[in-house]
């Protein structure tokens, strides 16, 4: 029996995507384990009174909804025309027609789940099992949450006499727990597989969650909170739990579907002509209206949505490419969009160029500080750290200092937090230090810029040494060398220039619950600083260089690789461990250094555009939300990112992608076998879609899907955050991540890929990675990809490639565009509020 409940737990949960804890936050698709479906049946999109609303902004248009039903019916091409009044209509005009101006229903489908006791009950004890407070743990915790919960549960005064008199004698293990609270309850007709499955959707933060505890810390599974769960529904003799609307929803939910084809026809034959229709031409037309069924309507909008997109992004790509001659410096940063105004406002530069590469450069390590009693997992969350690296300096009497008074800080620190949560501490504490702690509130409140100085200048007090990465200790000679040349053929650094700046990026802001969502998400929630210094010794180690060189790699003797870390709210680029650079690249770093002052000043103005209040700030205010504890939005984040580039810089060098799009370099011509490309295809991009995903789904459901308002958000210990004082953990972004009140700052949409690599190479990789035919066949992500600068752009299919321009010439061109005078669409108040500036196909706006 013990076999098959764990069996059945396995097969409830193969779906559920772990939720890593927020110290750590890395992004995920809430609904990754449905990629073997196809996107429209398995997510959510948002109300069609938001897309009509974006049709009437000009956001989509005509020509998008088009494209998408010409690719989506391939029937239309033969279903003919019919004759409305004095009008033809074509089969195409027609579906058109129907989604701008048809009447179609909204019903409110996604219904909140019951409220149900067993949920609040759960969350409190498995909170208290995994989140054990200092003075007071959860006796027995030792044993395992079943074992510590059975033991306590008795005595809980939240469970009425009887329900505690039946938890007296519970089986001993969670395996029996399970058996014996399901054969209780009655199983009916149900399997246990499918009654688990229905539990797990009750909370899947707390769910997802545990599935990533037990695989990364093992005190804790799945089986045990099930047996909680079902045992307490036994208890209180509840019913067994329902499927829930939230987690089964999919966008036809959101439309009524009891209108037949006739009446839909008869609907849109008198919105388009005042003369009444034959029957004929009404059975004509609702033979064309059922190739496209209202339930395929919402997929269809989001399609074009993304698809107006697409296609200007695809049109700002320059026909004709021009690469830098000779750079005098290279700048390699991560993949982020942020980076991109980065690298578009460097390179005004002409002697700078630059390169995106996955933040952690290749080298995944465990790094903790000199004589640091703890580390980070400085990778990304597809790979497990095998390698640790710290720091090493050869001023041990300066770093003996160093380490004490940080040490004494940190006693300090914790001896705080200790009488804080010590029961009868706080009153003393208040008597004490309160004065003090009352005036450094005030000057956090008053003058953030204030406190960030006040907080550097503590940080001053301790010494500053001078160190060196531990990297050729970590890896072998071999390794290291094997990294660097996979650096190079990933990001096709098929030259050097003689300064090559690796810089990863972190984020800084005050009282912040989602800091680590801010840092790099390749560095596992981590500032990339580590990975960079670990990579700029590799690449500068001359050992490695040799190497390389026998591999047709060389590295010129005059190239030197500096580290650096781009913060992304002040947009500054600091050199770290300048104290290595040699006296032949001091000149080139300090001009460096006034180049990149110069344009972070101008991407902290760009960014402001967006930045709630922030447009008339000056620039000292920008850098100073960092420092405010009190500022909900100290940057946006990954905010309306949209696509993923793979190609060299010169494809969109001097286009401005308004910071929403993965830049990742590759040169297929530095890659003979294609294996770089497969890396970054099954890697990056994956992780690029995680990110995509996670704000798309935060950004429609920001409740179930995102974490609601940071405003009442508590803290979970490291774990996570509740909005407000129990129920489920919350896994997605908050609202001011993606939103400002009711104005969406995110576009919801899927992921646009481009790559310029050969399209066999492409396709056979796509063949052979299961990973990427379920995003890609199913519609997670769309991919177009062009053999080179020379040839058109294609658009992948399951089928096989498709010319992209002859999906928009042939059927979108061609197509009579719905007059403003004849169709007169239901407008709603637009969810984000921006002004577009529409081209048509004839260049006129």
């Amino acid at each position: 029996m013990s076999l098959e409940v764990r069996a059945a737990v396995v097969r409830a949960t193969r779906a559920v995507i772990p939720v890593w804890p927020l110290s750590s936050f890395i992004a995920v698709n809430p609904l990754g384990g449905h990629e073997s479906e196809d996107f429209s049946m398995a997510a959510v999109m948002r109300p069609l009174s938001a897309f009509r609303a974006d049709y009437s902004a000009g956001r989509i248009t005509d020509v998008d909804l088009a494209a998408v039903l010409m690719n989506r019916v391939p029937e239309l091409d033969d279903a003919g025309y019919v004759t409305l009044g004095r009008q033809q209509w074509t089969a195409l005009e027609l579906l058109v027609a129907e989604l701008v101006s048809g009447d179609q229903t909204e019903s409110a489908a996604r219904l909140a789940a019951a409220p149900d006791p067993v949920d609040e009950l759960v969350a409190k004890w498995v909170g208290a099992y995994l989140d054990p407070h200092p003075m007071w743990p959860m006796p027995d915790r030792e044993l395992g949450l079943w074992a510590a919960w059975g033991a306590m549960a008795r005595h809980d005064p939240q469970l009425p006499a009887k329900a505690r008199r039946k938890l007296a004698n519970l089986p001993a293990s969670a395996d029996e727990g399970i058996a014996d609270a399901l054969t209780k309850l009655g199983l009916d007709d149900r399997a246990p597989e499918q009654i688990l499955k229905n539990e797990a959707r009750r909370l899947p933060g707390w769910v997802g969650y545990i599935k990533w505890r037990s695989a990364h810390v093992g005190d804790i599974d799945l089986t045990s909170y099930f047996a909680v769960c079902l045992t307490l529904r036994w208890a209180l003799g509840l019913p067994l739990p329902e499927s829930t609307t939230e987690l089964a929803t999919n966008p036809q939910n959101d439309l009524a579907t009891d209108a037949t084809d006739a009446t839909r026809a008869a609907t849109l034959a008198a919105s388009l002509s005042p003369e009444p229709a034959a029957s004929a031409t009404l059975a004509s037309i609702a033979r064309i209206l059922a190739l496209h069924r209202p339930q395929g309507h919402a997929t269809t909008w989001q399609t074009a949505y993304e698809e107006h997109y697409r296609r200007r992004l695809i049109s700002s790509i320059p026909v004709t490419t021009e690469r830098v001659s000779n750079p005098k410096v290279q700048v390699v940063l991560c993949i982020d969009p942020r980076s991109e105004g980065m690298r578009r406002h460097l390179e005004v530069d002409p002697d700078i160029e630059t390169l995106g590469f996955a933040g952690f450069f290749g080298v995944p390590i465990r790094f903790a500080n000199y004589l640091a009693r703890d580390g980070v997992d400085a990778l990304p969350a597809l790979l497990s750290p095998r390698h640790a690296v710290t720091e090493t300096t050869t001023d041990t009497v300066r770093a003996k200092l160093r380490t004490n008074a940080l040490r004494v800080r940190d006693a300090f620190t914790a001896g705080v937090h200790a009488s804080e949560t010590a029961p009868p501490a706080p009153f003393a504490l208040a008597e004490t230090v309160g004065w003090f702690s009352g005036i450094a509130t005030l000057v956090r409140t008053l003058s953030p810029s204030l406190a960030g100085a006040i907080d550097a200048a503590q940080h001053r007090t301790t010494p500053p040494i001078q160190t060196e990465v531990t990297v050729a200790m970590a890896f072998s000679l071999e390794e290291r060398a094997a990294m660097a040349e996979t650096g190079i053929r990933m990001m096709g650094l098929d030259r050097c220039a003689p300064l090559v700046i690796l810089s990863g990026h972190g984020s800084t802001s005050a009282n912040n619950l989602y800091q680590s969502a801010l840092d790099c998400g390749a560095c596992g929630g981590n500032p990339g600083a580590a990975n960079a210094r670990a990579a700029a010794a590799i690449f500068n180690d001359s050992d490695v260089r040799d190497l390389l060189a026998e591999r047709g790699l060389a590295i010129p003797e005059t190239t030197y690789f500096v580290a650096a870390e781009h913060n992304t709210v002040s947009d500054h680029i600091q050199i770290l461990d300048p104290h290595l650079i040699p006296e032949s690249h001091a000149a080139s770093v300090h001009e460096f250094r006034a180049a990149q002052n110069t344009a972070a000043d101008l991407l902290v103005v760009e960014r402001a555009g967006l930045l709630p209040g922030a447009s008339e700030q000056p620039l000292r205010r920008l850098r100073a939300r960092a420092d405010d504890w009190a500022e909900v939005y100290p940057e946006l984040g990954l905010v309306r990112n949209a696509a993923l580039i793979i190609g060299p810089r010169e494809l969109t060098r001097g286009v401005d992608l308004e910071r929403r799009v993965f830049m990742h370099s590759y040169r297929p011509e530095c890659d003979p076998d294609g294996t770089a490309l497969e890396t970054i295809m099954t890697a990056p991009l994956v992780v690029a879609q995680w990110i995509n995903h996670q704000y798309y789904f935060s950004t429609v459901d920001k409740n179930l899907w995102g974490a609601g308002t940071k405003t009442i958000h508590n803290a979970i210990g490291t774990i996570g955050v509740l909005a407000g004082q129990t129920g489920d953990l919350k896994i997605g972004l908050p609202l001011q991540s993606v939103a400002v009140g009711d104005r969406d700052l995110h576009e919801a949409m899927r992921l646009t890929v481009l790559i310029e690599a050969p399209l066999d190479r492409v396709g056979a990789i796509i063949s052979r990675n299961q990973v990427l035919r379920q995003l890609f066949d199913n519609h997670w992500v769309t991919l177009t990809a062009r053999n080179d600068p020379n040839s058109d752009w294609q658009r992948y299919s399951p089928s096989g490639w498709i010319l992209d321009s002859h999906i928009i010439e042939t059927h979108v061109v061609e197509t009579h565009v719905v007059e403003p005078h004849v169709v007169e669409p239901h407008v709603v108040e637009p969810q984000v509020v921006e002004t577009y500036e529409v081209e048509t196909e004839e260049g006129d706006k």
